[in-house]
């Protein structure tokens, strides 16, 4: 289990267990179980050039954030295509990573994220046109589709071919 803060300076710290990179710095080791692990030595997570924060949701062992200008970026776990990245391996737990090289998550010709949610290896997004769009695992439907397929883990599943719910 992993917890995240959106800190009032739109940075977003991360800790708990780590085993696919959910915390965001590069590495796999929990962080908050030993001494000096907290407070101003947890390393805010890198989103990018100019990129900050105003929303957080986590999964199971995966983050996602909207950022500043309504993009997405997610990081951790993706064995289900949990971060939208059209594969399923996992991001965020090896060095060089995130940051400006972290993809944020084609929504679509022109779409915006406004909101975000997650739950258990799955995302969805409000956008700015006032659809929502999900991915990850689909378990009983639950991304809408009318089917049970993951979505995200393969090439050509998201942006403009990802359907609104």
């Amino acid at each position: 289990m992993h917890f995240c803060a959106l800190l009032d300076d739109n940075t977003v710290k991360c800790w708990g267990d780590n085993p696919s990179g959910q915390l965001g710095q590069g590495h796999r080791n929990s962080l908050g179980d030993d001494p000096g692990e907290m407070g101003d030595n947890l390393a805010a997570v890198d989103l990018g050039t100019g990129k900050t924060a105003t929303a957080i949701a986590t999964g199971e062992a995966e983050t996602c954030a909207l950022l500043n200008d309504g993009t997405v970026k997610c990081w951790g776990s993706n064995g289900s295509g949990e971060l939208g990245q059209g594969h399923a391996r996992s991001v965020g737990d090896d060095s060089g990573e995130m940051g400006d090289n972290l993809a944020a998550i084609d929504l679509g010709t022109g779409k915006t994220a406004t909101a975000i949610t997650g739950g258990t290896a799955f995302f969805c997004a409000l956008l700015n046109d006032g659809t929502v769009k999900c991915w990850g695992r689909n378990t009983g439907g639950r991304l809408g589709q009318g089917h049970t397929n993951r979505i995200g883990d393969q090439a050509g599943e998201m942006g403009d071919n990802l359907a609104a719910v």
